[in-house]
This record gives C-alpha cells, structure tokens and sequence, in this order.
C-alpha cells in the first residue's frame, strides 16, 4: 500500500499538470508538504542553501532587465514558484522512500524514476486507442485554454501524452534512456532482466518518438553515454558483456516495435521516424523541424539586447531556448540561467566515476535540448541530491562511526552540528 501511494507521488511531482488538487497542479501539494516536512525536522541539510544561493544570479539578472526595459514579465515569478516547489516536493519523494526502503539502493530508487516515466507512456498508448480512457485522463488534468487548443489541433498528428505533451515528453522519455544505459552497464543483471530493461529502453524510445522526435535526442545521449563509460572504465567497474547482451535484445525489440509503430500508428509513424527515414535516403539525420530550426536560431542584434534583453519571456517566432533566454535577460542572464543547472548536477557528483559521466551527459543532453526549446532537468537533480543528502547524513556516515572510522573531530565536520541527534 504504502509502494503504491509513494509510486503516486512520484508520477504527479515528475508531472505535476496531470492533475488538478485542489484548482492548483500537484506540485503545489506536493511542494508545501515537502517543506512543512523539511522545517518539522529541523532544517536538516545546508546544503539547500547552496540551492538557493546558486539561483541568486539568474534572479538578479532578471530584476536588472525588469529595471531597466518597460516590460514585466511573469516568467520569473512563475519558474521560481516551480523551482522551489520542486526543491521541497523532491525532499518529501526522497524521504518517503526510505521510510519504505531504510536502505534503498541508488538503483532501486532509479527504477521507480524509470517506472513512473514508464507509466506515463503506457497512459499515453491507452488514452490514444480508447476514447473512454483519454476522456478520463483528460478530465483529471490542468489545461488553459491555449494548451486544450494546441492539443486539440494536433490530435492525429503526434502521440499526445498524460501531464506532458510534445517537448516535454520528448525530454523524459530520452532523460529515461539514458538513466536505463547507466543502470545496465552499473548493475550486474539475470537474463530476464535484461529481457525487462532491454523491452522497457525499446518501448519509452518508441513511445517518447511519436510522441515528440526531440527524444532521439536522448537515444543518442544513452548511446554516448554507453561509449564513454565503455572505454573509461575497468571490466570491473562495468559490466561490459552485460550491456552487449542488452544491446542485442534491444535491437530485436526494436525491430519488433518498428514493425508494431506501423500497424498501430499508421497515421504519424513517418513523421515519429523521419530523421532516420532521410537519414537512410540521404545520409543526413534531419527533420523539417530541425531545418526550421536554423532559421528560428537568432541571436540579439544590439548591445543592450546582449547585456539585459528585452525583459518578455515570449516565443519571438522561435522555440529555441538560447534565443528565447538572449532576448528575455541577456548573456549574463542566460549564463546564470545553465551555471544554476550546472550546480545540480554539481552537487551530485558522488565518489561513482560512472555516475559523474552520466550526469555530464544529461547536462550535455540538456544543452542541446535548449537548441530546440527551453528546457531543463532541473527536477531530476533535485531528487539526487536529496538521495545523496540522506544517504550521506543518515545512512553513511554513522555507519562509519559505528566501524570507529571518525574520529571526533572528523564526526564533527562531517555531520553538521545544528541537528546531530538527527543523524547518527
């Protein structure tokens, strides 16, 4: 019972617009629980501030531009809202697992990351074949006008999901990819496991493509991904033989899931797989989507525009990220805008050599997602550095001084001293 709340949980914090609590979207819920829980038990990690102060420049780049151009913006407000929101719905998603797992492994905690991104698609493939069950998710999920337009336009044309359509589903389902890469080349698996993984990489892949094409995207950054630890590790650090096994299962389950994407999804599966289409007809992997990208790349044609933007966070005519953030605060602005996700991803470098190169990636794969809309991974980092967080202070560390390997003074520095009792 208690799996399953937590498994809710979890899928409504990833996608809080699949419902609505109250009038308000669940990260809302899930943000003021989260920090009612932080303050009740006393503020336990500093490094939260850290969180805080790295967001400080990015802040201040946007009140310098509201200052000096007429136009105000609620963008700032908004994404701030949501940030904080998530930094404390994180906490309580993290604490919750280990009250059901005291000891839960990284792994294990990846797997119900991967398992509600999962869930999100499986959603999705039901609401597309049966009216009843679109119409009931449809009914549980926070929708404005322009999102219930822009959804209405393009049915038919693209896999539609449940709390996250278009860019946003691309961006999970590719962020799903290479997290499963991660765990098959990190975790010694059974053969039915790999089975598992390897229809589980296939399906998101296939689900995240005709939902939206920015997911190969992340298929590319889990191939990489599986290069680079590959020939940067020892074969004792990953289990090489291992990921060959998977990636020969994953290529029959593909073939099988192109196969079954054109019975099922006749309509749009050419679009979902036109980069690979031309990419087989010309040798070049590109979409009319992505030629119309080169187009909507523009860059501030002024000074001022480079130094502070324009002060509106609007479309511009274009998707792209890099220019949507040059035109709202400028160099110094969008700079501080990716230092602040660069210290995520930062704060959960861990002593695992191949998870610091996963993480790399995944900031590597966010870049190149701005060149197609503004985006981040800022809620799945979050999640890690609270992992680490509680395992670091209250798994770790007094485990160490029950073997007797800290001294005192150590104890001391490794522990913060504003709430000892709560940690060892």
């Amino acid at each position: 019972m208690l799996i399953t709340i937590f498994f809710i949980f979890l899928f409504y914090t990833l996608y809080p617009q699949a419902i609505s609590f109250f009038g308000y979207s669940f990260l809302f819920t899930s943000g003021v629980l989260g920090l009612i829980l932080y303050l009740y038990n006393g503020k336990p990690f500093d490094e939260v501030i850290t969180i805080f102060l790295s967001y400080i420049p990015f802040v201040l780049a946007c009140l310098i531009t509201a200052y000096l151009t007429p136009f105000r913006d609620a963008y700032m407000m908004d994404y701030t809202k949501s940030q904080f929101a998530w930094i404390f719905g994180s906490y309580l998603i993290v604490t919750f697992f280990f009250i059901i797992h005291p000891r839960g492994s990284f792994t294990l905690f990846l797997y119900y990351i991967v398992g509600a991104i999962f869930a999100q698609c499986v959603i999705s493939i039901a609401m597309h074949q049966n009216a009843t069950i679109r119409d009931f998710f449809n009914s549980l999920q926070m929708m404005d006008m322009v999102a219930l337009a822009k959804r209405q336009e393009t049915e038919g044309a693209r896999l539609l999901g449940y709390g996250v359509a278009f860019f946003g589903a691309g961006i999970s389902c590719g962020f799903a990819l290479i997290v499963l890469v991660y765990i098959i080349l990190k975790t010694k698996l059974n053969l039915i496991s790999i089975l598992l993984i390897a229809s589980v990489y296939c399906f998101i892949a296939y689900v995240g493509l005709l939902s939206a094409r920015t997911t190969s995207i992340g298929l590319f950054a889990s191939i990489i991904l599986a290069v680079i630890l590959i020939f940067t590790s020892g074969k004792k650090k990953v289990q090489k033989g291992q990921f060959f096994r998977f990636l020969a299962v994953a290529a029959l389950f593909g073939s099988i899931g192109h196969t079954l994407a054109y019975l099922y999804f006749p309509e749009f599966a050419d679009w979902a797989f036109e980069a690979f289409i031309n990419y087989s007809n010309t040798g070049e992997f590109r979409t009319a989507s992505s030629d119309g990208l080169e187009n909507m790349f523009q860059l501030p044609h002024t000074f001022d525009q480079w130094l502070y933007g324009w002060g509106v966070m609007e479309f511009w005519g274009s998707d792209v990220g890099y220019t949507r953030l040059l035109f709202y605060v400028g160099l110094p602005g969008t700079l501080a805008y990716f230092f602040y996700q660069f210290m995520l991803v930062k704060m959960s470098f861990t002593n695992d050599r191949a998870f610091t190169f996963t993480l790399l990636v995944m900031y590597a794969y966010n870049l190149a997602l701005n060149y197609k809309g503004l985006s981040d991974l800022n809620l799945f980092m979050y999640l890690f550095i609270f992992y680490f967080l509680h395992y670091r202070y209250y798994i770790y560390t007094p485990q160490l001084y029950r073997l007797g390997k800290f001294n005192s003074t150590k104890l001391r520095y490794a522990v913060q001293s504003s709430t000892p009792r709560r940690r060892v």
